[in-house]
């Protein structure tokens, strides 16, 4: 009787979910997020959900193993608690009972820096990164013998939020399945979405979507193996009203994806919103990505649903997973960590996965040099081996600090001692002071000399205790240009040259609202200037702001900055026209001072320029302008691990 009940449950529950989402898909992309809870629903459709024991974390710990360092939060993604992780050996974990042979897909909502996995057997499966938004991270796999697994959530670099975790029971065990061709898809993830999730593309329900705004967000199909794939069914939202361009890669890592099908000028036919083929030549490939680049009436992509067809699996298949390496080691050098291994000797072995602080290589060699790391930070190596049906093995880690040249990378006893001109410039303070007299000035915990001696490091504390300066509500440690001689504030106008360089890296940002500013120009306030051009990096997104898109729209610099890559920028301002160049091979100071440097400007368009804009009350700021608050911060204020920081290696500036 109870399970009868149930069934009459969940059947007047699916009714009103599908005549939801016929109301939902009327609204504009920009309008309207679909509920979580609609989400969750959809997903228990294409298989069964397992009971979890408190998900949600709404009853604390219970049902959970915790190491610390790990706290409830109160930042949730549904419900008011979440787990936070906040060091190395944080962690949250469950075991769960499952049906032997059988596939499932993790499904857990990250925030900031997080991982979740699953180990099953001696195989230890996870998936993780860096995540602005909270967004939904899943894991596929197949439960080989085992009558029990244990999923979890661990740190991954940085203070990190877990949220509504999931496990759903798959349909059938082992093989890849697929009927007349069509293949089963393990999981979709994506670079963003607006509430609309990738999951709804698999739910064989026309009426809900995936979302995301702008020129190259994508969505990823996992396979669970390596298949061979011949075509794809897409169905578009609005399909009946708009072309949508795109372009279909595939591989067998997401590292290694190469074009199959571009549609990227021709677009979609604009006139079905039912499913539409597109073709290529048979490839063999674990994964599917499509690149969206907006559509015939706005910057969205939107996609309904998906199907990946090629050849049908008989059944059964190697559910086997390779051995893992041997023998990783890791060796530190400046900005970089060499690691070596050996590869197991299974027959069937393909490459191996490296992934650390929320990026990832692969390469079927048994070495690999990671370079542009930061030089005092140390970095936790994940290696996973993975044979021709994409199974994998457990990881190995191995950790490093790389650290400067031999000499110890500077001579630097104090932040003046790294200034060409230290008289020239005065600090703001986190809790709002001035110091106008930097020279022989010691170190303090907003401004120091980092440990390798070769960088003043700008660190912002987000503390209930902050200060501000005069019309602002964010904090910082930041100079400001001055007059040579120290003796009052500069102020100039956008008539000449004036130049500003800086050779920096942004190396934490808060854990709420991370956003920061590094670099900027500043003009007259009174007459709507104010900011005119600064360097802003928002999660990973490195952009160019133009007082806040009052004077010009943002250019984007990069959507997948990481936090601690080296790179040098200038501002130049040549009778109001402004410019600024941008790198990270280390060669802009060289190449502008020799007159080479065009290949590094920033462009909007056919316009090497990117405001044309004239002014007075100018100047330049260096440093760290940490775009968060107490207020924004909530109960994370005074949390150690909540900070804007820049490390600044050499600048200058010149006015003719």
């Amino acid at each position: 009787m109870k399970n009868t009940f149930n069934k009459l449950c969940i059947g007047v529950i699916t009714l009103f979910l599908a005549l939801s989402t016929v109301w939902i898909s009327g609204c504009q992309e920009e309008d309207l997020k679909v509920g979580q809870n609609t989400i969750q629903d959809v997903k228990m459709a294409s298989g069964d959900q397992i009971s979890l024991n408190n998900p949600g974390f709404e009853s604390s710990w219970s049902g959970w193993n915790d190491t610390d360092p790990s706290a409830l939060s109160s930042d949730a993604h549904t419900g008011s608690k979440s787990a936070k992780i906040t060091g190395s050996s944080g962690k949250v974990e469950q075991t769960v009972s499952v049906s032997q042979n059988t596939n499932y897909i993790l499904t857990a909502y990250v925030l900031d820096k997080g991982t979740i996995g699953v180990i099953t057997g001696s195989n230890d499966l996870s998936d993780g990164g860096d995540y602005n938004d909270w967004t939904e991270v899943s894991v596929a796999f197949n439960s080989g013998s085992n009558t029990n697994v244990t999923i979890y959530g661990k740190y991954n670099g940085g203070t990190g939020r877990f949220d509504d975790f999931a496990l759903i029971e798959g349909s059938g065990s082992g093989g890849s399945g697929g009927e007349n061709g069509k293949l089963t898809i393990s999981s979709a993830s994506a670079s963003a979405n607006d509430g609309n999730v990738p999951a709804n593309t698999l739910d064989g329900n026309l009426g809900t979507r995936w979302s995301a705004n702008g020129s190259g967000q994508y969505i990823t199909y996992d396979l669970g193996s390596i298949k061979s794939v011949s075509s794809l069914k897409i169905a578009w939202y609005k399909g009946d009203q708009r072309s949508s361009f795109f372009k279909i890669r595939a591989g067998n890592t997401t590292s290694t994806l190469s074009d199959v099908y571009n549609a990227q000028s021709s677009g979609s036919s604009g006139n079905t919103t039912s499913l539409e083929t597109y073709s290529f030549d048979a490839v063999n490939a674990r994964y599917i990505r499509i690149t969206g680049f907006g559509n015939s009436s706005n910057s969205w992509n939107s996609i309904t649903e998906t199907e990946i067809w090629g050849e049908s699996s008989n059944g059964g298949g190697d559910t086997t997973p390779p051995s893992s390496v041997s023998g990783l080691s890791a060796t530190a050098g400046n900005g970089q960590v060499g690691l070596s291994w050996t590869n197991p000797s299974d027959s069937d072995f393909d490459h191996v996965e490296i992934s650390y602080n929320g990026s990832s290589s692969s390469t079927s060699s048994s070495s690999q040099t990671i370079t542009g790391l930061t030089n005092g930070n140390s970095y936790t190596f994940n290696v996973v081996a993975y044979d021709d049906s994409g199974n994998a093995s457990s990881s190995k880690s191995v950790s490093a600090t790389p650290q400067g040249s031999g000499d110890g990378g500077g001579s630097a006893d104090v932040p003046s001692d790294l200034m060409a001109n230290c008289n020239q410039w005065k600090i703001t303070y986190p809790d709002g002071s001035e110091d106008k007299t930097l020279c022989g000035e010691a170190n303090n915990e907003f401004y120091f000399v980092s440990d390798n001696q070769d960088a003043i490091v700008f660190r912002v504390p987000i503390r209930s205790n902050n200060g501000s300066t005069p019309n602002s509500d964010y904090i910082r440690s930041e100079l400001r240009e001055r007059k040579e001689d120290g003796s009052s504030d500069i102020y100039w106008t956008t008539t000449g040259q004036h130049v500003v360089y800086s050779k920096q890296a942004i190396t934490h940002l808060p854990i709420n609202k991370n956003h920061l500013v590094a670099t900027q120009i500043h003009g007259n306030k009174s007459d709507g200037i104010d900011d005119a051009m600064v360097l802003r990096l928002e999660g990973s997104h490195l952009f160019l702001s133009f007082n806040g898109g009052k004077l010009r729209s943002d250019l984007t610099i990069k959507t997948n900055y990481t936090l601690g890559t080296q790179h040098e920028v200038i501002f130049e301002i040549i009778n109001g026209k402004h410019y600024c160049y941008y790198s990270e091979d280390g060669n802009l100071a060289n190449a502008y001072n020799s007159g080479n440097a065009s290949s590094y400007l920033v462009k909007d368009g056919s316009n090497d320029h990117v405001m044309d804009i004239n002014y007075d009350q100018t100047y330049f700021k260096i440093g760290n302008y940490t775009q968060s608050n107490p207020d924004r911060e909530g109960s994370d204020t005074d949390d150690p691990n909540n900070y804007g920081e820049v490390y600044v290696y050499d600048f200058w500036v010149s006015h003719n």
